[in-house]
């Protein structure tokens, strides 16, 4: 059996943080421990929420304690976390775990902090989510573009920045998993139609995009359900080798668990917006077109994921439908 210590966010209304990756993974038979760093109403993105963060001193008794019972988890995922002392606490504790009851656990670190610009964490996580990089502690990262050009202080307008930035995070930090959640895609190819995700390993000095349809709409909790996905199908293409003569590369690992996870991702975001239109064309028979838009509660009501009415598709093992091109 499977287990996991989840680290996020969590809403009462909606599917982000936790509530995006929790379910995903119990379904493919992980057993998870979770513990939420906000308890909000629903997300911001509705333009008001209420609740508020965990404090330092209600996190740490319940670190050590989980310590205390030598819990043998095989991974731990992290994902909003508000404030630098708390990225700190459960940094240590990661630490800890790994050097006094696991070697063997594997760290997923998403470090949400913001996008397009826009930082909505104090700017303190930055460079603590740079200080928990630095014990190489790490071994998948997932940022987005603007959360890749915060960690390695570079700004990424093509595709040898790029390059730089993620040689970066593997020399320096030591993380041997790389993956780059969204990217411009005017920057790497000159379309605004699509964005990319970036992969790489530290074993290999190749790096592989894929191509992602951009659905025009605004989502929340994608990143969230993503990483709880990858981290799913990683472990699966890493350790369901059935021979050495059989066996993927760490890069070839990676990139089949990416196309299956986009996969996933995409009937998923389908199916999303497929139900939100039809919900919002019975309740609101206008003949408008709906888009969901940020800080737009009347919008965004109709667009939360689907994560209990997608729960078909996460046990998919083809080999996916997106196909990797190298960056170059």
């Amino acid at each position: 059996m499977k287990s996991c210590l989840s680290i996020q966010s969590h809403v009462c209304h909606g599917y982000v943080g936790g509530k995006a990756a929790v379910f995903p993974l119990q379904t493919q038979g992980w057993e998870v421990d979770y513990i939420n760093t906000v308890n909000f109403s629903n997300h911001t993105g509705y333009g008001s929420f209420r609740g508020k963060a965990i404090e330092e001193q209600e996190l740490t008794p319940v670190l050590n304690q989980l310590n205390r019972l030598h819990l043998n988890y095989n991974a731990i995922i992290t994902g909003y976390i508000p404030n630098a002392d708390l990225i700190r606490s459960i940094g240590e504790y990661i630490q800890a775990f790994k050097d006094n009851i696991s070697s063997k656990l594997i760290y997923l670190l998403d470090p949400v902090m913001g996008d397009n610009n826009y930082l909505y964490v104090d700017k303190t996580c930055v460079s603590e989510y740079r200080d928990v990089l630095s014990h190489e502690i790490v071994d998948i990262v997932t940022p987005n573009q603007f959360e890749l050009e915060l960690l390695t202080e570079s700004k990424i307008n093509g595709p040898e920045s790029l390059m730089v930035a993620i040689q970066l995070m593997h020399t320096k930090y030591r993380v041997p998993f790389v993956v780059i959640t969204s990217l411009d895609g005017s920057l790497l190819a000159h379309d605004s139609s699509s964005i990319y995700c970036a992969i790489s390993t530290i074993s290999s000095p190749e790096i592989r995009l894929f191509k992602i349809p951009i659905i025009k709409s605004y989502f929340t909790g994608v990143g969230d359900l993503f990483s709880a996905l990858l981290l799913d199908k990683l472990t699966k293409n890493l350790g369901d080798q059935v021979s050495p003569l059989d066996s993927l590369s760490p890069l070839d690992s990676l990139s089949r668990s990416i196309s299956q996870v986009l996969t996933i991702m995409s009937r998923t975001l389908r199916m999303t917006h497929k139900l939100a239109l039809k919900l919002y064309n019975k309740n609101v028979p206008s003949g408008k077109d709906l888009e969901g838009k940020i800080n737009d509660g009347d919008t965004m009501k109709y667009f939360e994921l689907r994560i209990i009415q997608a729960r078909q598709f996460y046990d998919y093992d083809g080999d996916g439908e997106f196909e990797p091109m190298v960056l170059k």
